[in-house]
């Protein structure tokens, strides 16, 4: 009996892979540094496309799960939307606005108070946090200037 072969991987697996490869990683390295739970074997079927069971059964990543991948290895949303994983490429955009937003909290000032007011900051779900800084707009930082 001949077994069929394996499915091709689907394209962003493929975007996955190599992006990988050029940073470097192992899967098993790429799924340690991944904020979502996510084990090498399994980044590895991802990439593969298929699971290892007789047939192979085809696997794609859910779109947080792609989204957290892409992030790990330095692509972009534009990159996952091109390959037709819009859904991925949205979450990506979210991430990595999150971590913009969280990049500028933490740089800057080292007085103790600030770092606390920017650590009570990162603290809060990232809606609350959100309305939080849009309340400290130009009105409200003038009158806590003033006084």
């Amino acid at each position: 009996m001949v077994s069929a072969p394996p499915p091709a991987p689907p394209p962003e697996a493929e975007l996955i892979r190599v992006a990988r490869l050029a940073r470097g990683l192992s899967p098993e390295t790429a799924a340690d540094r991944t904020p979502v739970r996510l084990r090498g074997g399994r980044w590895r079927h991802i990439e593969q496309g298929y699971t290892r069971r007789t047939p192979f059964t085809p696997t794609t990543a859910p779109a947080k799960t792609l989204a957290h991948m892409a992030n790990t290895v330095g692509l972009q949303p534009e990159q996952l939307a091109d390959v037709g994983r819009a859904d991925a490429a949205e979450i990506l955009r979210e991430i990595k606005r999150q971590e913009a937003a969280e990049e500028q909290l933490t740089s800057g000032p080292t007085d103790p108070r600030v770092q606390m007011a920017v650590d009570i900051l990162l603290d809060l779900p990232p809606r609350v946090r959100e309305e939080a800084l849009r309340r400290l707009g130009p009105e409200h930082r003038r009158r806590i200037e003033e006084g």
